[in-house]
């Protein structure tokens, strides 16, 4: 079982992944606010964006200093702690999403707006799966069932191919991107935007298989 610290780096980890989620949701309402053309509402809601970075990383920070006092085996601490550092760079790049939108406001055409859209939905789901999988990492004893671990890999597998669509979508969009009229400047800025969003969704698969690391050892 859990000792009294591993048991708070646990509600630690939960946290920390809630705040990261609080990040990526700051994300999602600024670049909506951004596609309709509300630049005030995306500059406050990207404020929300700093702060909940910000609380992110204090939380990191006490993750590791328990880890540090000793809780866990050594051979798991390393694990735990870059599971950590792993989510905690979804939060970063959210976040430089965000700061993209309201220091460049790049120029989206119209018909690339659903696609985008369509990436930022499918990496919000990959998250909120990547939350219940990681809601699923209990004490020694729940991670010998086979039924627990067949659900993490579960969700790990579908957090996958999320990012496969993601990987697809994009490609699709960098192509129309650079095979249109639109001006070179233009075009190198678009990319660099669905690049800044799709690194998003690029990290939370790191975060997953890194997670899907630190479950295996667990049981070994």
């Amino acid at each position: 079982m859990f000792t009294d610290k591993e048991k708070r780096v646990k509600e630690l980890i939960d946290e920390h992944v809630h705040k990261v989620g609080g990040c990526l949701e700051c994300f999602e309402g600024c670049f909506e606010a951004f596609l309709q053309g509300d630049r005030a509402n995306a500059e406050s809601i990207h404020e929300n964006c700093d702060h909940a970075e910000t609380e992110a990383d204090i939380v990191r920070r006490k993750i590791g200093d328990d880890l540090y006092s000793g809780a866990f085996l050594p051979i798991a601490r390393k694990d735990i702690y870059m599971l950590t550092e792993y989510v905690d760079e979804i939060a970063n790049k959210a976040e430089a999403a965000s700061d993209m939108i309201v220091s460049q406001r790049p120029n989206v055409p119209d018909d690339y707006k659903k696609v985008l859209q369509e990436i930022v939905e499918i990496t919000s789901k990959m998250f909120g799966v990547f939350q219940e999988a990681v809601a699923l990492f209990e004490p020694y004893e729940t991670l010998q069932a086979d039924d627990s671990l067949a659900a993490i890999r579960e969700k790990i597998t579908s957090i996958g191919v999320m990012e496969s669509e993601v990987d697809n979508l994009e490609e699709t969009l960098m192509r129309t991107i650079f095979q249109s009229d639109l001006p070179l400047a233009n075009k190198i800025q678009l990319e660099r935007f669905l690049r800044r969003i799709t690194h998003i969704s690029d990290v939370i698969e790191d975060s997953a298989e890194r997670l899907y690391v630190l479950v295996i050892r667990e049981r070994i």
